[in-house]
């Protein structure tokens, strides 16, 4: 029996590192903007022990001045070391780590399962849908800060678990240093963790106030390892990110038409119409709308041509989780759960979309990627709620109609992610800027100057250039390293310069390469070479002035 297990669980770990290794230097079809910046200052750090705004061993990565969790950088650093700059020693840190992420959702099912259900397979079901997630696995291929921050709630729930119903003396210190290490992460993990131990404290405060000594040295240790990353996201600089991407920001479409509507409100004294465009009640109905667009079926079960962090024609989950989620949902409330587990995986789902609703682009897959670990062991109890109260015939059957369901979800995942996905989209990730700066490299010697464009495809072109050509990050920070990662600043590296470009044929230059956006070139200008994403559409053009 035990062998069984083992070889069921090994088939899953076989399946989850399947999915999430195949192809990886190629699907996603180049690497991303964040994972050049990664993968370049994980390379400076390296070398210099700088990023490359020159600060040493940064707590914060400046990037594009827009001052994310730094910890990622430092798990790729081995990996750049070993394979070089690469997209593969971006992108293998954050496989490594959705595996974890798989084996811990495994040991808190189990947990779960065998403590109240006496059904420890539970933990092999949250696994194994855990494996084949397209939500997880699309973005476990990313070289992502995301995926840390997923690991280290995870480990944080499953030792504070392991705390509260087994004793486990060490489980403590465990889950402090998780949640403490998690707000490094990444940055939805600012606020979900402190509200998961809140939520932790008011479920388990008698276990707590039991083992009140060992809570209280793991509190100081968590905090301990927590406090750099709270007092470096409380500077001006750490608050330049919420600032940029905060969904009540001044800018905010919805904020600037209800301030207009206050203001004639106010000219014309009616009371009514200012309380009800004040800025209080529109920031109210802006979070209230982003919130409750985490749980639109549309959003979750099914998906357009192109969305962001989605497989094309996919949802972030298949269609045929969506009874399993609903049993689930069924079970918690009737099973024999105990109330506070219960309460932790209903309000753990609850509070998932909290980051993502207090910032632009929402619904938005990464920042409410804290779903996962909840949503899985829900859908597990609903395949426990259903297998249980099946006959031994009844299983097989149900058991063949899953795996045929299942295996009709994971051929469209494949035909979607695998095939269409790198042709379809790869000009989100910039795809023709590879053979771009390889051209510039090869013909640098007949121009005086070589110059790129930061618009359309070649946004932020300079960290692109930096990432494919190694740069080397001693000479880099000697001309003076990244002044500004914002979008209109110029950056000037040897002979190349990479900023706004001459929109007019006749402000162009002789002896000069340019780089444009297929779409800007100057009309009269000479294109000597186009450049084209995977899918064959041409994305960037170098021009001359004839």
């Amino acid at each position: 029996m035990r062998i069984k297990r083992l070889l069921l669980l090994g088939g899953i770990f076989f399946v989850a590192a399947f999915f999430r290794f195949y192809n990886l230097s190629f699907v996603p079809p180049s690497p991303s903007l964040d994972e050049v910046s990664i993968g370049y200052n994980a390379y400076s750090i390296l070398l210099t022990g700088k990023d490359e705004y020159g600060v040493s061993w940064p707590l914060l990565l400046r990037a594009y001045d827009d001052f994310r969790p730094a910890l990622y950088v430092y798990f790729t650093i081995p990996f750049v070391w070993l394979f070089g700059v690469t997209a593969i020693s971006v992108r293998l840190p954050s496989v490594i780590l959705s595996l974890i992420t798989v084996y811990v959702a495994y040991r808190t099912g189990k947990l779960i399962g065998k403590k109240y259900l006496s059904f420890d397979r539970l933990g092999d079901i949250t696994a194994a849908i855990l494996a084949i997630s397209p939500w997880h696995i699309y973005i476990s291929r990313l070289g992502h800060e995301a995926n840390l921050g997923l690991t280290l709630v995870a480990l944080g729930i499953y030792f504070l678990l392991q705390a509260v119903l087994t004793s486990y003396k060490n489980a403590w210190i465990f889950a402090a240093v998780a949640f403490g290490l998690s707000v490094h992460g990444y940055q939805s993990q600012k606020i979900i963790s402190p509200l998961l131990l809140m939520l932790g404290g008011g479920l388990f405060w008698k276990e707590l106030w039991h083992e009140k000594q060992k809570v209280l040295l793991a509190g100081v240790v968590g905090l301990i390892i927590a406090l750099p990353a709270i007092t470096a996201t409380l500077s001006p600089q750490g608050m330049v990110r919420f600032r940029g991407t905060s969904a009540f920001s001044q800018d905010a479409g919805l904020v600037t038409a209800a301030r207009e509507k206050y203001i004639a409100a106010k000219e014309s004294g009616n009371r009514v119409l200012q309380i009800i465009h004040s800025r209080y009640i529109t920031n109210t109905i802006i979070f209230s709308t982003n919130y409750l667009s985490h749980f639109s079926p549309q959003w979750l079960f099914w998906g357009r041509e192109k969305e962001a962090h989605k497989v094309p024609g996919l949802g972030l989950m298949y269609l045929w989780e969506l009874p399993f989620l609903l049993l689930g949902l069924w079970a918690i409330i009737a099973s024999r759960l105990s109330r506070r587990i219960k309460a932790l995986l209903l309000v753990g789902i609850f509070i998932s979309p909290i980051p993502a609703s207090i910032t632009t682009q929402a619904p938005h897959a990464m920042r409410a990627y804290t779903f996962i670990p909840f949503v899985q062991i829900v859908e597990a109890l609903g395949m426990w709620w259903v297998v249980r109260r099946l006959s031994k015939q009844q299983l097989r059957i149900f058991a063949v109609v899953i795996g045929m369901v299942v295996s009709m979800g994971l051929t469209k995942f494949w035909q979607g992610y695998f095939v269409r996905f790198p042709l379809e989209q790869s000009d989100s990730f910039q795809y023709a800027m590879a053979d771009a700066v390889t051209f510039a490299r090869s013909v640098q010697a007949d121009y005086r100057t070589v110059e790129f464009s930061h618009q359309g495809a070649l946004y932020q072109s300079y960290m692109f250039f930096l990432f494919y050509t190694r740069f080397d990050p001693h000479e880099y920070l000697r001309l003076g390293g990244t002044i500004s990662g914002g979008y209109e600043e110029a950056h000037i590296i040897d002979k190349y310069a990479f900023g706004m470009l001459p929109v007019k044929y006749e402000d162009m230059k002789k002896s000069v390469l340019y780089f444009y956006d297929s779409t800007m070139v100057p009309e009269g200008a000479r294109v000597i070479r186009r450049f084209v994403n995977a899918g064959g559409k041409e994305a960037i053009v170098a021009a001359v002035k004839q």
